[in-house]
């Protein structure tokens, strides 16, 4: 704990036992002991709102306290000031509790790297690793920064990131994210991102953004505190000049009910009700995979009633696999004869299995995601590699290279049109039947034969629950906006029950219908961050999908789902639900104890400290209640 909360803490003890202490005989004069510890804090910071223009309940309260002194009521006055100062410090522990779960996210990196160069081990300041840098990561430590595995097969546990608590295998190739935990085996990793671009500094960054930008709520609640506590101060003012004049009661009496009608209407509740809230479900939050910008998309989730995703990455995976390969004979120019045809059901032939192999050997080197679909094939069913040499990329068409028995060559219809090549009739009508269907294709000629091979971008496994959980928690209108093509957006729409769907939508095209639905709905739209950046913008609230490594989804989205999958949405919204739930409990409870207090004090001579324990006990009830976010919305668990 910092040393001011210590300090405050001790102050708050002292103020307790000497006001205890003055109601014994013969120790009345300890009130003003405690008076003379607990003022000095709350004169400071009522000196600091006022240096910065703010008129706020400190005010408030230290004009109750001076003038019960000046009634000479100190042990009220103590028993004020404690109640304060026990308040205040509950609502710092509480805030920190938020702040603390948030902020100790930038704890999880390691300060030091074992970096590897030249054969050697060398342990440096995480903040010195370069990208292109190796460096060596034993088991169960952390990984230091974001990077790719040269070598070494584990597991990652990410869940300090992303929220997911099963660990995740990596192998070469595989990206990791600095401040997750290796467990299993040692690996060594490629820096891809220096200290302050990283992926932990991308979040850390993030969530600052999101304790500055204030939840609607809170800005009403602030601008109405502070103009209330004018309010406050006339009705203060009032009742005493009434009370003198029109009742001509004593100047002590007066002075003393003024003092309970302005605790009693003292606003620190109500300020209070919505930070309190919103800073809760942002941590919880933010240690389950969500990171959102800001108070005020929590309470805007919460009132969305329509949904929109993308295609590419968001109801599918983004990551193609080989569903058909089909080979014919080469001397089959006018014919159809087929001689092997694997449609993705048991397993391929010998044939089918050789062209994979000869595809995954051309393709061993390409970054794109068929090429990456066409390797995991090739493992699955191994065969020899063969050695294919002299790689070269046609740009935008495909990729060709050498082989022992002659050349090969891969890529789209197009690369064999426009070089004047004619194809087998029966490579031709699979093309044409694939595309109908809405499958991804290549075509390969190779010492093997022609051959087609169609891919498929696999819908998420969670897809269809996550849709009828939203239809269930009442999202009225579902929609799928893809710039994929009609054909594949209907292949997948068969699977689904959406209430709308577009294919072939260019960004502007996509972020039109989106403010077209925002004319008779709240519209979340949900997509990958890359090409979606005008859609997120333009909805009533933007969700990337697993969209760190991007800059687009953390410049244009509200939300960013660390965890890449669409199970978040429907805690994303019951999380928006119950905030602005808890948030309206809060402020109608505030609002009712100021109201109960004020009338109170009109009826009966309601005490000062009966007053002091309504106002400050309202403040910790709704600042409790707040903290009941930080066990988040409530659904059922993630699987």
């Amino acid at each position: 704990m910092k040393p001011l909360g210590s300090f405050r803490e001790v102050l708050t003890v002292l103020v307790f036992v000497a006001g205890g202490l003055s109601y014994l005989p013969n120790l009345s004069w300890l009130a003003w002991v405690a008076l003379a510890v607990g003022l000095p804090f709350l004169i400071k910071r009522t000196f600091e709102s006022l240096r910065h223009g703010d008129l706020d309940v400190d005010f408030l309260m230290l004009l109750a306290a001076v003038g019960a002194a000046v009634v000479n009521q100190p042990g009220d006055a103590a028993i004020l000031l404690f109640l304060f100062n026990l308040s205040s410090v509950m609502e710092e522990r509480a805030m920190s509790r938020t702040k603390d779960a948030i902020s100790s996210l930038v704890k999880l990196r390691p300060s030091e790297a074992i970096l590897v160069r030249d054969g050697a081990d060398k342990t440096v300041p995480v903040e010195t690793l370069a990208v292109g840098d190796v460096v060596r990561v034993p088991s169960f430590t952390s990984i230091p920064v974001d990077g790719t595995v040269v070598e070494g097969l584990s597991s990652v546990n990410q869940a300090s990131i992303t929220g997911e608590s099963v660990p995740v295998s990596v192998e070469k190739g595989t990206n990791v994210i600095g401040g997750t935990q290796n467990l299993d085996g040692p690996l060594l990793i490629s820096v891809r991102t220096i200290v302050g671009d990283s992926t932990l500094d991308r979040i850390v960054a993030l969530v600052q953004e999101a304790q500055t930008n204030k939840a609607s709520g809170e800005r009403i609640s602030q601008w109405f505190g502070q103009r209330y506590t004018w309010f406050v101060l006339a009705a203060f003012g009032i009742s005493l000049a009434v009370r003198l004049l029109g009742m001509n009661q004593p100047l002590m009496a007066a002075t003393y009910a003024s003092v309970v009608l302005l605790v009693a209407l003292s606003p620190c509740a109500l300020v209070i009700s919505t930070p309190a809230t919103t800073l809760s479900a942002l941590a919880w939050a933010a240690r389950n995979g969500l990171l959102i910008r800001g108070g005020e998309f929590i309470e805007r989730a919460g009132e969305v009633n329509a949904v929109a995703f993308d295609k590419t990455g968001t109801i599918t995976s983004g990551r193609p696999k080989l569903r058909c390969v089909c080979v014919c004979s080469r001397d089959e120019v006018d014919s159809a004869a087929e001689d092997q045809c694997y449609s993705g059901v048991g397993d391929p032939s010998p044939r089918v299995r050789e062209v994979v192999a000869l595809a995954a050997a051309l393709e061993k080197y390409a970054a794109h995601p068929m090429a990456e679909a066409i390797r995991r094939a090739a493992v699955q069913w191994p065969e020899p590699e063969p050695v294919v040499s002299d790689h070269r990329v046609i740009p935008g068409l495909g990729i060709e290279g050498i082989t022992a028995n002659g050349p090969i060559r891969l890529g789209q219809i197009r690369l064999w049109e426009e070089a004047n090549v004619q194809v087998p009739t029966y490579v031709q009508s699979h093309v044409t039947e694939w595309q109908g269907q809405g499958l991804g294709i290549v075509v390969m000629d190779s010492p093997l034969g022609f051959a087609v091979l169609a891919f498929e971008d696999e819908m998420r496994p969670e897809t269809p629950a996550v849709l009828e959980q939203l239809r269930s928690m009442g999202v009225k209108h579902l929609a799928m906006l893809s710039g994929d093509s009609p054909a594949a957006v209907s292949r997948l729409a068969t699977m689904l029950k959406l209430d709308e769907i577009q294919g072939g939508l260019m960004p502007g095209q996509k972020s039109g219908r989106i403010g077209e639905l925002g004319k008779e709905h709240r519209v979340m739209m949900v997509g990958d961050g890359v090409n979606d950046g005008p859609a997120l913008s333009a909805a009533y609230v933007g969700v990337a999908m697993g969209g760190l490594g991007s800059d687009v989804a953390l410049n244009s989205a509200d939300v960013v789902l660390m965890r890449d999958r669409l199970d978040a949405l429907p805690e994303l919204i019951e999380l928006g639900r119950k905030t602005r739930k808890t948030i309206t409990t809060n402020l109608i409870f505030a609002g009712g104890v100021i109201i109960a207090l004020t009338v109170s004090s009109f009826i009966i001579r309601l005490p000062l400290p009966v007053a002091v324990i309504g106002h400050e006990g309202s403040t910790v009830l709704v600042i409790l209640n707040g903290l009941r976010l930080l066990r988040g919305p409530g659904l059922s668990p993630r699987t």
